[in-house]
C-alpha cells in the first residue's frame, strides 16, 4: 500500500507532506500522537484509541483542532485510498509553530496511513527477548513524540537480539518503548500501573484476563519478581501478545512461552476475529 496523510482537510502522499520547521514538535519535541490499526479494514479499539490520544492531549495542553467526528471522517477517507487494505493509523498533534520559541500558537494535526508491518512468526511461537535500560519517560501517562532514550538505545536492541527495551528505575519494572510488559508467577498475572502509558491492548488484555477468571494485578512489579517469574510476555498495537522469554540473560521461567501467556493470546485473537 501506499501511505497518505490527512492535514488542513487534504489527503496526500505522506511524502508531500510538511512540517514547519519552527514547529515545537521540531524544536522542542513537543507533541502527541496515538497509534491504532484496522482490522477487516475498520479502526480497532477506535474509542478508547480517541480517550487516550484526548487524554495525551490535555497532559500537554494541545486543544485538538478537529472534533471526533471530523477525525473519524478523515479516517475514514485514508482507508478508502488502500482500497481496504488493513493498515496502521497514526495521528499525530503538533505543539504548532512556535511563538518565542517555547509558547504554545495553533496545534497542527496530521493522520497517518502506513503499512502493517507484521512480526516474524518465530517470535510468537519461540518467544522473544528484551533488554534492559535505566529510563523513565517524561510524562508517562501521555504519548508523547518524545522518543529520545528509545531512539538511542536501537543499535544497541539490534546488536542484541532483542525485539525491546524494558524500562526499569529503582528496581522498579515500568513498559517497553512501544508495549506494555507483564510478568506472570503462578496463576497471577502482573503489570506496572504507575509511571507506565496504560496502552490500549494492553488494557484490553487486562479485561480478557478477569472474564476468563485469571488474577490480574496492578501495582508496582520489582526486578526481583522479574527474575523469579514463571512467564512474561509483552503488548502492543503492533504486536498483539509476545512472550518474552528473555530478558537480557536471564531466562525467564523454561525458556519458552507459557501456558497463562498462551490461553491470553487465543483469548485475544478470538477478540480480533469477532471484532
Amino acid at each position: 500500500m501506499k501511505p497518505f496523510c490527512y492535514h488542513d482537510g487534504k489527503i496526500l502522499p505522506t511524502e508531500k507532506a510538511t512540517l514547519p520547521v519552527t514547529d515545537l514538535a521540531v524544536l522542542r519535541g513537543y507533541g502527541v500522537f496515538d497509534f491504532l490499526k484496522t482490522v477487516n479494514g475498520k479502526p480497532f479499539l477506535w474509542k478508547e484509541h480517541w480517550r487516550r490520544f484526548q487524554r495525551s492531549a490535555k497532559l500537554l495542553g494541545l486543544p485538538i483542532p478537529l472534533p471526533e467526528k471530523a477525525v473519524r471522517e478523515a479516517v475514514a477517507k485514508l482507508l478508502a485510498k488502500n482500497a481496504g487494505e488493513d493498515c496502521n493509523i497514526r495521528l499525530l498533534l503538533t505543539g504548532g509553530v512556535a511563538r518565542a520559541g517555547l509558547l504554545v500558537d495553533k496545534p497542527l494535526l496530521y493522520i497517518f496511513s502506513e503499512p502493517i508491518q507484521p512480526l516474524p512468526g518465530k517470535v510468537f511461537e519461540k518467544g522473544a527477548k528484551v533488554i534492559r535500560r535505566p529510563h523513565e519517560r517524561v510524562v508517562p501517562e501521555a504519548k508523547t513524540t518524545e522518543y529520545l532514550e528509545a531512539v538511542r538505545q536501537q543499535k544497541a536492541r539490534i546488536r542484541a537480539g532483542a525485539i525491546e527495551i524494558l524500562y526499569v528505575v529503582e528496581g522498579r519494572v515500568l513498559e517497553c518503548t512501544t508495549s506494555n510488559f507483564f510478568i506472570v508467577k503462578g496463576d497471577r498475572v502482573i503489570t506496572a500501573r504507575e509511571g507506565v502509558l496504560l496502552g490500549t491492548t494492553r488494557n484490553l488484555v487486562i479485561d480478557l484476563a478477569k472474564r476468563a477468571g485469571i488474577v490480574v494485578e496492578e501495582r508496582d512489579v520489582s526486578e526481583a519478581e522479574l527474575a523469579a517469574a514463571d512467564e512474561a510476555f509483552l503488548t502492543a498495537t503492533n504486536k498483539n501478545i509476545v512472550p518474552v522469554v528473555r530478558v537480557d540473560d536471564l531466562t525467564i521461567g523454561r525458556g519458552k512461552p507459557g501456558t497463562v501467556t498462551r490461553r491470553l493470546m487465543t483469548l485475544f485473537a478470538d477478540y480480533m476475529a469477532r471484532h
